[in-house]
């Protein structure tokens, strides 16, 4: 657990008062309306006996991605040190991509498809949040289509092609930026349904 999920839930004010509950990412967009589940179930409490049977299945999956992602981008920055030769790093690259856009696609159709829509008829007071999600899945979908053209190409470029390693590196860059914030919005939503539920 890193330390921002530590922190507490409520911050005091310059008067002395308390405020709602805060958001793990600093850029989250979730409203603190939208908060109210986060509340009674705060991240330090989602991996305790009472809950880890009903929130570890979605905490793991968000592990699994964030984990393919930064042995993406740690293959990508080895190969722009010099640390790796060209073929080692189409070798190492592009099927850990063609895999990791499989999985992020199927979680988001898991997720359009079924959870966010019976998440939204149980609290229709969160539909604007998952808004937010749906907008994030639309924007993910047109990186990740721009990253399987680009391994496409890395695919059949036997010779050294900087540009394209310049341009895969950018866009595994922009994805892990946007599913940084993403995916730790989503769990402040998410989870506390699962877990209280």
């Amino acid at each position: 657990m890193t330390a921002s999920t530590q922190k507490s839930n409520h911050q005091d004010s310059a008067d002395g008062e308390v405020s709602g509950p805060t958001p793990r990412h600093p850029d989250s967009r979730l409203e603190a309306d939208w908060l109210f589940l986060y509340e009674q179930l705060p991240p330090n409490q989602w991996y305790s006996a009472d809950y880890v049977y009903k929130t570890s299945g979605w905490l793991n999956i968000h592990a699994d991605i964030r984990k393919r992602q930064r042995i993406l981008i740690q293959i990508s920055d080895a190969y722009h040190l010099g640390d790796m030769e060209w073929s080692e790093y189409r070798a190492q690259l592009s099927p850990r991509i063609h895999q990791y856009i499989f999985k992020l696609h199927q979680h988001h159709s898991i997720e359009d498809k079924g959870y966010f829509p019976q998440f939204i008829r149980m609290y229709p007071q969160l539909k604007s949040g998952f808004e937010v999600l749906d907008r994030d899945h639309l924007h993910l979908d047109s990186l990740l289509n721009e990253l399987q053209g680009l391994n496409s190409q890395l695919v059949i470029s036997e010779g050294e092609d900087k540009a394209l390693g310049g341009q895969l590196h950018q866009t595994l860059v922009d994805v892990s930026d946007l599913l940084s914030q993403h995916l730790t919005d989503e769990e402040d939503l998410v989870i506390p349904i699962l877990g209280l539920n």
